[in-house]
């Protein structure tokens, strides 16, 4: 079961890395053969879909999804399964006609509230209905996807991923050789994934009828267990996304589509570092879910342990470099239009440093709703931060308040999530205080040092950044390594090596 983690861990990793920095690569793209307005349009046509602001309304159902066919393989009950799977295929459906109904005839006072110009909002108005039907497969599709996640055939996953945004970036590159219309970028981003989400679906299938599950009624008993934890969910997501993914539409509100290209320009490294590390822990899912059915507390206490210290120990400094040199990297990246903006870029990425911490705990707890139920109602104090420093300071900010006021939310309410995880796993508070205490001060201490020699030296070039990240990143992973991880968490590595055949095993 860990290897299989170790491996689906790293190809997640491996396999988003490549379409990030494809994604990353297309916007200047964009943004030079269309514009700033034109690119805020093509973020605003995407709100409307689960991997944007409809992902707050999904209920949860590839999470769901996931954790049944986990507990299925763990205790054989396919029977179970079948009935279970039948239940979400069902709220999928009735879900999607509803989502797609409303995406299509509100499409007129959407076009309206965003402040689209008339120029272009019989172009928006076109791409958002074929965004409605594209969604009649987008939204069964998470139910598709949580369950080839069950069966942990991420490699599955990540070659459709790939091969999707591959797809995407070539055809957007032909698009702008051609002297296409934005709108042809809107439309080749749904066909590719409209094609991840069919061979997905296709992957499903096959792997469940292996194993023999058939569309059988529900109980009222599966009906009330699979709703309540979509509720939970749909709660967490619901606060989550109004200071996540609900801030582009806000912006376009407020103030029109070239704020909302701004704004996505300036968060977008920092969102998509969010998103690598939430596939990175999504393999996890699957492993808690059956440790959880099987009654191991100690190894799912060691596993929320390890996750509290270990991911934040190697996904922090690379975040933390890429902040603190984001002037350097917007220049480089986007080019001087957007350099007098690059301190926000650098601050937004504050927000994913907090989630690290918490990523794995929030995880794991997922198959524990009463656990799910208190970090829910943290996240709904950060979301009352969130709106109270964003209203305050937008006249002095626009667009960019929203983003102080995620920041300020975010590191307010770390403390006590930590303290919440922390409690649930029955972790020694002082060890724990210890623990953090140390790593947060070498962090704070090495990016004090990179700053002031940021100061001295020019990263004019990727090659440049790439070695100061890489040497900031060296420093504090040993610093952290001997300073903050006790054995318990040193006696990781071996076994990690031995597992991926890296040492040799004792006989």
């Amino acid at each position: 079961m860990i290897k299989r983690l170790i491996q689906n861990t790293v190809i997640s990793a491996l396999a988003f890395g490549v379409a990030a920095l494809l994604g990353l690569a297309v916007i200047p793209l964009i943004i030079g053969t269309w514009g700033v307005t034109e690119f805020g349009l093509i973020v605003i046509s995407r709100l409307l879909l689960p991997t944007g602001m409809m992902a707050v309304l999904d209920l949860g159902l590839s999470e769901v999804a996931t954790q049944v066919v986990a507990r299925a393989r763990e205790h054989r009950n396919w029977t179970q399964a079948s009935r279970q799977i039948a239940f979400l295929g069902a709220v999928s459906f009735a879900l999607t006609l509803i989502l797609s109904a409303v995406i299509w005839f509100a499409t007129p006072l959407f076009v309206i509230v965003m402040k689209v110009d008339a120029a272009h909002v019989e172009t928006l108005t076109r791409i958002m209905h074929y965004t409605a039907i594209a969604n009649l497969i987008f939204v069964p599709a998470l139910v598709w996807e949580g369950t080839i996640k069950g069966f942990e055939r991420y490699n599955l996953l990540r070659v459709a991923e790939v091969t999707s945004t591959v797809a995407y970036v070539g055809l957007t590159f032909a698009a702008s050789w051609a002297a296409a219309g934005f709108e042809v970028v809107a439309y080749i981003y749904l066909a590719t994934l409209v094609a991840r989400a069919v061979v997905i679906g296709i992957a499903a299938f096959v792997a469940l009828r292996h194993k023999h599950v058939r569309l059988l009624p529900w109980t009222p008993d599966i009906r009330q267990d699979i709703l309540h934890r979509c509720v939970l969910l749909l709660q967490g997501k619901l606060m989550g996304g109004v200071s996540g993914p609900l801030q582009p539409f806000l912006i376009g509100l407020l103030f029109g589509p070239k704020a909302v290209g701004t704004y996505d320009a300036l968060v977008r490294l920092s969102r998509v570092s969010k998103v690598v590390v939430s596939l990175l822990t999504s393999a996890l899912l699957p492993v808690a879910s059956r440790l959880d059915e099987r009654g191991s507390a100690t190894s799912f206490q060691r596993l929320g342990d390890l996750g509290l210290v270990l991911m934040p120990m190697f996904v922090v400094p690379p975040l933390a470099a890429t902040a603190i040199l984001s002037p350097e990297i917007m220049n480089i990246w986007i080019g001087p239009l957007l350099a007098p903006y690059a301190f926000w870029m650098g601050l937004s990425f504050l927000v994913p440093i907090c989630a690290q911490y918490v990523a794995i705990g929030s995880l794991i707890f997922l198959t524990r709703p009463e656990v799910q139920a208190r970090l829910n109602r943290l996240i709904a104090v950060h979301l009352l931060i969130w709106a109270v420093v964003s209203a305050a300071t937008l006249h002095l900010f626009a667009e960019r308040a929203l983003i102080l006021g995620q920041v300020i939310g975010s590191m307010l309410i770390l403390p006590l999530q930590l303290e919440a995880l922390r409690g649930a796993l029955e972790l020694d508070r002082n060890r724990f205080v210890k623990v953090i205490g140390t790593q947060f001060a070498i962090l704070v201490l090495a990016s004090i040092f990179l700053a002031a020699i940021a100061g001295y030296i020019r990263f004019d070039s990727v090659l440049k950044l790439a070695l100061g990240s890489m040497t900031f990143c060296l420093i504090t992973w040993t610093l952290q390594y001997f300073l903050v991880l006790e054995k318990r968490h040193r006696t990781v590595f071996p076994a990690v090596g031995q597992l991926m055949g890296l040492t040799s095993r004792s006989s």
